[in-house]
């Protein structure tokens, strides 16, 4: 009966991974058709998007200008591959991928999944900033985030279907909606 019981923890862990599930999560917000989770750990933030969308989703952190300014974590599941990329954004209204400005992508543990149109992506990152175009993620106070999801479309230069800003204190979960 015991060796049952593993085998099928065993099947759940490998069909299943950990990273998928937003009940995994200390803190979620749900905004619209999308929603966000996090679980804050010693120098490392644990992420999950998810929206109604067989196209991309994006979380922008620390925006200073429309999303001028802004780190972005954007990704998307195509045919069954996950792409998760550590943006920045260059302009008020565009953004390019860290790797091209001269940096690094920083994101750890890349997940992903894409069923019944939801596009789910998890991922880990350190809240320290790591380079110029890397902003922390403050784990004692507010931090401004924007997110957002695109259209059917899995190219990261397509525009969003939706998208709002958000303040949010990681530690606790407080959010206040800004737009």
């Amino acid at each position: 009966m015991i060796r049952k019981i593993g085998l099928m923890v065993l099947a759940a862990a490998v069909l299943f991974p950990a990273g998928l599930f937003a009940a995994d999560y200390a803190h979620t917000l749900k905004a619209k058709d999308m929603t966000v989770s996090w679980t804050l750990e010693g120098e490392h933030i644990h992420m999950q998007l998810s929206a109604e969308t067989t196209g991309w989703v994006a979380i922008g952190i620390d925006p200073e200008e429309a999303m001028g300014g802004s780190d972005i974590i954007i990704g998307a599941v195509k045919k069954g591959k996950v792409r998760i990329q550590d943006h920045f954004a260059d302009s008020r209204r565009g953004h390019s991928p860290d790797d091209k400005l001269g940096g690094s992508n920083h994101v750890i543990n890349p997940e992903g999944s894409e069923t019944d149109g939801v596009t789910t992506i998890s991922f880990t990152l350190s809240v320290a900033a790591a380079e110029e175009w890397d902003k922390p993620v403050h784990t004692d106070k507010m931090t401004r985030v924007m997110i957002a999801y695109g259209t059917g479309r899995d190219s990261f230069r397509t525009s969003h279907r939706y998208r709002t800003v958000y303040d949010i204190n990681f530690a606790t979960g407080e959010v206040v909606k800004v737009k």
